[in-house]
This record gives C-alpha cells, sequence and structure tokens, in this order.
C-alpha cells in the first residue's frame, strides 16, 4: 500500500516485525498473497468493535435506568412522608 504520508500503521509494524521485506514491499504497492486473510481480519474487528460500542451503550442505559427507578422510589418515598394520615 503506496501512500503520500509518512504515517505508519500499526498493522504495518507487524507487517515489518514479521519481514522487512514483506514490508517494504507492501510499501511500495505491492500486494500481498494474504489479501484476503487481512480483509476478512479486518471485517473481525470492525464487527467486534462494533459489539463492544453495543455493550456500552446498552451498559449507559441500565445505568440511566437503575438511577431512575432509585430516584422514583425516594420520590414516592418523600411523597408518603408527606401525604396525611
Amino acid at each position: 500500500m503506496h501512500r503520500q504520508d509518512d504515517i505508519i500503521s500499526v498493522s504495518e509494524i507487524g507487517t515489518w516485525c514479521y519481514c522487512q521485506r514483506a514490508w517494504h514491499l507492501q510499501r511500495l504497492g505491492h500486494i500481498s498473497s494474504l489479501s484476503k486473510e487481512r480483509v476478512a481480519g479486518n471485517r473481525y474487528h470492525q464487527d467486534h468493535y462494533q459489539s463492544l460500542r453495543s455493550a456500552r451503550r446498552q451498559r449507559i442505559v441500565a445505568r440511566i435506568v437503575v438511577i431512575a427507578c432509585i430516584g422514583l422510589l425516594v420520590a414516592s418515598w418523600i411523597a408518603s412522608l408527606w401525604a396525611p394520615r
């Protein structure tokens, strides 16, 4: 993958650690024979990231619901204290 900028990705560092020649050829624009595996790995990581985002959203919603329930319980308790007996 030949690019104009000087930014090196984590994937490129992994390629360089595995084989400096493969990294050099990749920088020159030569396509690796493991393209399908790389695409599958990228897809897996994107799916995993989406799962993590979904879990974080669900945790936030659960916290909001718990806080709202506690607030309603406290409000009903306060209302019962003020109610005439």
